[in-house]
Order: structure tokens, then sequence, then C-alpha cells
């Protein structure tokens, strides 16, 4: 019996490695805005974080999301990224994780 193959990737916060679909992806985009990848398949330069806010916060305050990404995002840009993963991290605090 053959086991199916799970993708893994890192956390670029806490450095963890996890399943590729227990993490959330953010990416770069052609007009060099940051967004959230719900479907993990859109084009540009990717990074993942945990669903829990140390990292999010973590990711998103120091240096880490900018290094991965190779880019400087706005700070409306980061709040905007902030307020998505308290959404995220309070889903799955109440057990209920929606995709």
């Amino acid at each position: 019996m053959t086991s199916k193959f799970v993708p893994m990737r890192t956390c670029i916060a806490c450095r963890t490695e996890k399943a590729k679909a227990d993490l959330v992806r953010l990416v770069r985009t052609e007009d060099n805005d940051v967004r959230v990848d719900h479907s993990g398949r859109l084009e540009g330069r990717g990074a993942y974080l945990c669903r829990d806010m140390a990292c999010w916060e973590a990711g998103l305050k120091g240096s880490y999301i900018t290094h991965a990404l190779k880019i400087a995002i706005t700070p409306e840009n980061r709040e905007e990224l902030l307020k998505y993963g308290r959404e995220v991290c309070e889903v799955k605090e109440n057990g209920r994780e929606d995709k």
C-alpha cells in the first residue's frame, strides 16, 4: 500500500514545516501588491504563514515577508493582510475551517 504524497511548505515566521493545505499562501502580484492566494495556485512569488496569529504578526511586522517576497509592502496592505490573518486564526480557534 502506497501513501499519498503530501506537499510540504515552511512558515516564514516560525520556520515550521507543515502540509501545504495547513498554511496560508501570500503571493506577490504583477502590480507589486501582496494578497492572499486562496487557491494556492496564483502566479507569482509566494510565501506561507501558519494559521496562528503570532506567525501572522511576526511575519508581517518584521522583514520576513519583505525578504520572502522580495518586495516592500505598503502599511495599508500590511493592515489588510493582518485583518485577514485575524479572521483566519479566529476561525481556527472556533473549530470551523472554511476554505
